[in-house]
């Protein structure tokens, strides 16, 4: 039998006075109660993330990428505006 899953939760939003990073702390408080999940999460607002795509990764998008790439299952918290996500 496998082990424990790794879950990565992101918050994808970086606006002022957002809510979505209670709902994904929330949600991550919730899946660490599963014996299942071990769980991180990435709060793109904590990230230095660059406006365009870069050839080169910078240090913190080295770090985003392989927290990603190590990840087994995703949830995604974003806002709807306009129904649609946000373009960022």
């Amino acid at each position: 039998m496998r082990g424990r899953l790794k879950l990565v939760v992101i918050i994808a939003s970086r606006r002022e006075n957002r809510y979505g990073d209670k709902v994904g702390r929330w949600f991550a408080e919730q899946a660490r109660i599963s014996p299942h999940f071990d769980v991180e999460v990435v709060d793109i607002a904590e990230v230095d993330l660059p406006s365009i795509h870069e050839t080169n990764l910078s240090p913190a998008m080295m770090i985003l990428s392989q927290t990603l790439w190590t990840g087994d299952a995703f949830v995604v918290v974003t806002p709807e505006y306009n129904t649609a996500i946000p373009a960022i």
